[in-house]
């Protein structure tokens, strides 16, 4: 579908500059260069882009914009955009590209998190300041955001199969495919090198991209993935059972009890005592040593309390023990709280089932049947696909690797809504299908002490994407810039630095290893400094 040049665009993209104001002589009147990038942002509203996609809007703007939330102060050309694969679809999607003179000639998309239906225009300002075209989806779906879950919230998938294939996988693809046509026609060149960034959810659609569609990015960085996406949901609901049935089973200051009793018990494992725990399937901390004796107290834990500690220690299961999703490791309890109590526990987990998956608002998740609810969910057929087989991920990489790409996991130990675990797991099953020597050659693992979700906690972090951004903008300090190297000079990333910010400063270095690689103590020099650590084997 072709659409034609309206003057009510030109005239959007002219007042835009206009804006601006001031004298000839003024600094802010609108440059012959920038009337330029101006007239090709407008033209693009003619491009017939394909995966049935079509611009809404383009618009350069020279000055200062708020885009929701989002100050952009660098100039670019903003395109909004629609794909529509299906009759039941509506995928949003943004494309952000820097003038001629700041692009660095690469593309760049980028995640989201829970199951959103919103762009992530924070994430898009990052890159676009480090000189990338960038674009984001809205996931095919927009966010109710009257409802009590947020973004998690799901009731757009009621009636709809296709919005949810949209949001597994395929709103991420269309997205891109249009997006890198809407650059090449910007700038009369395709992109050099094409990246994928994003975690949890966008870690999720990274390995999607990486599986399905490996074509679409050259490199990719994958944080945190939620590869397994419909066990992962059942494990929210596993791991907010405890609460459900007995409130107060999960409080703050009893978690906060136990996440201390667990950092004296494993914090030394490690041969430092930093107050990180460097590899949690060490600890072997056991809750029962705090359970009161007598009445409740701030002291001690209830046998709910203590109960609820060892589910979510062992991860979702059946009742004959067969594993659905993996454990949850010691070092995570501080963010049960947020994620496992309240009005609808279990973030994305607590709307899955009645919405998406049973197509049923009045499922109950309180009496969710971890034996037959599980099965029955798993195999429910959306437009002739299983559950499974549309939102898990699959571990076959070896189309993308075939191709040269190269994919940049982290995953932080101390992640409380997406176990390490579940990372550690799809890396082994990787590397049994491709051996070691063909995994080390396109992927690289990097598991991050201390830290949470995506980010926060006592570890060091900060090498960009979701993690903070990085203290030096260089491949050794960030994830992206270390990815950008591997893929355009082969240099494959070794040691990364980490770093832990307070109040804005920087009181913490420490590398972060490959997997399975540790870092260990050199036995002399501050546990602060990076230059006191090296890799090795544990």
């Amino acid at each position: 579908m072709r659409l034609r040049i309206s003057s009510m665009a030109v005239a959007s993209t002219v007042m835009t500059l206009a804006a601006c104001g001031g004298s000839d002589n003024d600094n802010s009147v609108p440059t012959a260069a920038a009337r330029v990038e101006a007239d090709r942002c407008a033209v693009l509203t003619q491009s017939a882009l394909p995966e049935s996609s079509t611009v809404i809007s383009a618009t350069y703007n020279a000055q200062p914009v708020s885009v929701g939330s989002t100050n952009v102060t660098v100039p670019f050309c903003r395109i909004v955009a629609a794909s529509r694969p299906t009759a039941d679809s509506n995928i949003g999607f943004e494309v952000w590209m820097p003038p001629a003179s700041a692009w660095n000639g690469k593309f760049q998309g980028v995640g989201s998190g829970s199951s959103a239906g919103s762009i992530g225009t924070a994430a898009m300002l990052v890159a676009l300041r480090d000189g990338y075209a960038v674009m984001a989806t809205d996931n095919g779906h927009v966010t109710n955001a009257s409802r009590p879950n947020g973004a998690a919230e799901q009731t757009w998938a009621l009636g709809h199969p296709e919005k949810m294939i949209d949001f597994a996988y395929r709103a991420q693809h269309v997205s891109t495919v249009a997006a890198k046509a809407v650059t090449q026609r910007y700038y009369d060149q395709a992109p050099s090198q094409s990246y994928f960034v994003g975690c949890s959810q966008g870690g999720h659609h990274a390995l999607m991209e990486a599986s399905r569609f490996p074509d679409d990015y050259d490199g990719i960085v994958a944080g945190a993935p939620a590869w397994q996406w419909a066990n992962l949901m059942v494990a929210e609901l596993w791991n907010s059972f405890p609460n459900l049935q007995t409130p107060g089973a999960i409080t703050a200051a009893k978690m906060t009890l136990l996440n201390n009793a667990v950092l004296q018990s494993c914090d030394a494992l490690d041969g430092v005592t930093d107050g990180v725990i460097d590899d949690p399937r060490k600890c072997n901390f056991d809750p029962a040593v705090l359970q009161c004796t007598g009445a409740d107290a701030a002291n001690c834990l209830t046998p709910a309390q203590v109960g609820a500690a060892n589910r979510i220690y062992g991860g979702a299961r059946k009742s004959n023990g067969q594993q659905i999703f993996p454990a949850y490791t010691r070092g995570s309890e501080l963010g049960w709280t947020s994620l496992y109590t309240g009005a609808t526990p279990g973030g994305s987990g607590w709307d899955f089932f009645p919405y998406s998956v049973f197509q049923d608002p009045t499922f109950n998740n309180a009496t969710f049947n971890f034996d037959t609810d599980t099965d029955r969910a798993f195999n429910t057929l959306v437009s002739g696909q299983t559950i499974a087989s549309v939102y898990n991920a699959t571990p076959n990489l070896s189309a993308f690797r075939a191709r040269g790409g190269k994919l940049i996991m982290y995953h932080g130990w101390a992640d409380q809504q997406i176990t390490p675990l579940s990372s550690l797991d799809y890396y082994q099953q990787v590397q049994a299908a491709q051996g070691e020597a063909g995994t080390n050659g396109f992927l690289k693992l990097y598991m991050l002490p201390g830290i949470g979700h995506c980010s926060g906690g006592p570890g060091v972090a900060n090498i960009g994407g979701s993690t903070g951004a990085a203290s030096l903008p260089d491949a050794e300090h960030d994830v992206v810039r270390a990815l950008d190297r591997w893929v355009v000079q082969g240099a494959a990333p070794a040691t990364l630095i980490g770093t832990r910010l307070a109040n804005g400063t920087a009181n913490r270095t420490r590398p972060l290893c490959p997997y399975p690689q540790v870092a260990k103590y050199k036995g002399s020099g501050s546990l602060d400094e990076a230059a006191s650590f090296a890799c090795a084997n544990p």
